[in-house]
Parts: structure tokens; C-alpha cells; sequence
């Protein structure tokens, strides 16, 4: 009986904490207390307008379907391929050529008008610029994806994505040596890259700057493979790189310094020489579209391209327009 008893006491109470606990619930006011774990990314994409420095100057639009890749030359002619097609343009936007391609391209780079270097697939294909394909390079494994082409003379250097190293060539396609590839005894911990955005450009002192958007670095290396240098830190801040990977493309201006592009927060962003924040060029919303802040494939800026006057041009994957930015 006493057992019994302690029971329905124990029950009662326990009744009478719940109805205490959902009164509560129901009849206490909004807390005004912020949150510090709250993650505002309309936050982030607000950007103050005196740290902008650059003006949207123009846009024009190919007419493929769908663009994959720019690239300018020396002359400010301007590249673009994509959709089984590459076309050339003069600095005033005007069309040049164009010619049909086998397949879809990623990626296009440019040593002159007869040496057309394409990124198809898992392999590199050259055209001359009249649309003969002169050779099609044999692939460096069956899994790799080719994202990016930097040429210096008769050096030509491949981003590879699927296999996450840079291939360095001769111009007839003969691979010479690997860089980027993890080597601890060289202090090299490996490329990282999460989305398939792998970015490479040549630099002025003879050397090659790799993207590492899984580290959220630039990386620069020599042509025979040292790691030289790199800078780069993750942060949501406009200093660094945020997200999971980025940046995804880059560019380096005539004055040495870097234009980058860091897709989610939909950023582009100008550094100097040394790897230190300038200025912003486009804050989000600048492209079309829309997109979270997350590991994904998708990306507002499918290319950054500079020419020999600093202008810099993005490739909206949205509109296929390339939007020109001046400062």
C-alpha cells in the first residue's frame, strides 16, 4: 500500500513539472538575446560600398549556348569556348573567328592564333585557329578532369581536377613533370579539391600560382615542381576564403596582383603581390542567380580573364554574358 501510494505522488508531481514546463513554453516572451551561434550569410553579402573599387564597364554575350572558358592574349583578343564551339573577339567586343569543336571544352588557353590549346574531358586537344585540330594529347589517367591551361611559350600547364595535380608539357604534348602532387619531402602536403575547381596561372618570375580551394590558398611553384610560397586563410571575412573550397578561379593582373573568385558568397576580390586584401571588384548579386554557401558544383562565375590594362572580365554562367569590370 505504501509503495502504491509513492507511486501516484511520484506521478502527480511528475504531471504537474510538465504542466509548468508548456505553460512556460506558451506564455514566455521572444527572447531579445542574440544568438552568437547564428550564421547570417545576408550578412555576409552585405558589402560596404567604399571598399568596391571597380565598375561594371560592359557585357557582351557569345552566341554559344554555353561558355566554359576565357582566356586573353597579349592583344587583348578575347577567347571563349564551351558548348562544341570557340570563338575570338577583338577588344571592342567585335567577333573575330569561330569555329566548331568535337566536344564540350572546360577550359581554353591560347599561345598564338595557330596553337588553340582545349581542356576536353580527361585530355588536351590542339586547334589551329582556323577549327583543324592538330593533336589530341593522350590522357594522363581515365579519371582525370581538365578545369584549367596556362601557357608560357612552349610550357604549357594542365589542371587536372580528377587526378589533383597540375601536368607540366612541352607544346607538342609531351608531359615533362608533375606539380602540386603530395611530397613530404619536399614540403609539399597535396592538392585538395573537393568540387572540381582546379585553377592555375603563370606568374612573372617564371613561376606557376595553383589554386588549392580545399586548403583556401594560392600556392605558387616553380616549373620543375618546388613549392615556393603560399598565402590564403579560411574565413567568412573578406580577407580570406570561405566555404568548403574556394577560391575556384583566379587571375593575375598585369600589376602582379590577384583577382579571385570564391563561389556560394559569390565574391570577386582583388589582392596584391603579397597575398594581402585590396579591395573588393563585385560583391554578390553582381552575376545572375543564385546560390547557397555550400560544397556544391555549382558556381555564378564559370571563368576570370584580365587583359594587358588591368581590365578584368568574368564569365556569368548564368547569362553566358562576359561582364567587363573596370576600376
Amino acid at each position: 500500500m505504501k509503495q502504491r501510494i509513492t507511486i501516484i505522488l511520484s506521478l502527480a508531481l511528475l504531471i504537474g513539472v510538465l504542466f509548468l514546463i508548456a505553460l512556460d513554453l506558451f506564455n514566455s516572451s521572444p527572447s531579445t538575446e542574440k544568438n552568437p551561434c547564428e550564421y547570417n550569410i545576408d550578412k555576409l553579402k552585405t558589402i560596404d560600398p567604399s571598399i568596391i573599387h571597380y565598375k561594371e564597364s560592359g557585357r557582351f554575350k557569345p552566341s554559344s549556348s554555353k561558355l566554359n572558358g576565357i582566356y586573353i592574349d597579349n592583344n587583348s583578343i578575347i577567347y571563349v569556348s564551351g558548348e562544341n564551339e570557340v570563338q575570338a573577339f577583338d577588344k571592342e567586343c567585335k567577333r573575330k573567328f569561330g569555329f566548331k569543336t568535337d566536344a564540350p571544352s572546360n577550359c581554353i588557353a591560347v599561345a598564338t592564333e595557330k596553337d588553340i590549346y582545349l581542356g576536353i574531358g580527361d585530355h588536351v586537344e590542339k586547334y589551329s585557329n582556323k577549327g583543324i585540330k592538330l593533336k589530341k594529347w593522350k590522357e594522363y589517367s581515365k579519371k582525370g578532369f581538365i578545369t584549367s591551361i596556362a601557357v608560357n611559350g612552349d610550357k604549357v600547364f594542365v589542371a587536372d581536377a580528377g587526378n589533383q595535380i597540375v601536368l607540366h608539357y612541352n607544346s607538342e604534348g609531351n608531359l615533362i613533370n608533375i606539380i602540386g602532387k603530395k611530397d613530404k619531402a619536399k614540403g609539399i602536403d597535396g592538392l585538395i579539391i573537393p568540387s572540381m575547381y582546379l585553377d592555375v596561372a603563370v606568374g612573372s618570375f617564371d613561376d606557376l600560382w595553383v589554386a588549392n580551394p580545399g586548403r583556401h590558398e594560392l600556392e605558387n611553384f616553380s616549373f620543375n615542381g618546388d613549392l615556393l610560397s603560399s598565402w590564403g586563410v579560411p574565413s567568412m571575412e573578406l580577407e580570406g576564403f570561405a566555404g568548403c573550397c574556394n577560391p575556384v578561379h583566379f587571375a593575375i593582373l598585369p600589376n602582379g596582383y590577384f583577382v579571385t573568385y570564391e563561389k556560394g558568397l559569390d565574391r570577386i576580390k582583388l589582392y596584391n603581390q603579397a597575398g594581402k586584401f585590396d579591395c573588393v571588384v563585385a560583391g554578390p548579386k553582381k552575376t545572375s542567380g543564385s546560390i547557397d554557401l555550400h560544397c556544391t558544383f555549382a558556381t555564378l562565375v564559370n571563368g576570370l580573364a584580365v587583359d594587358s590594362q588591368g581590365t578584368i572580365y568574368a564569365l556569368d554562367a548564368t547569362t553566358n554574358d562576359i561582364i567587363i569590370y573596370k576600376k
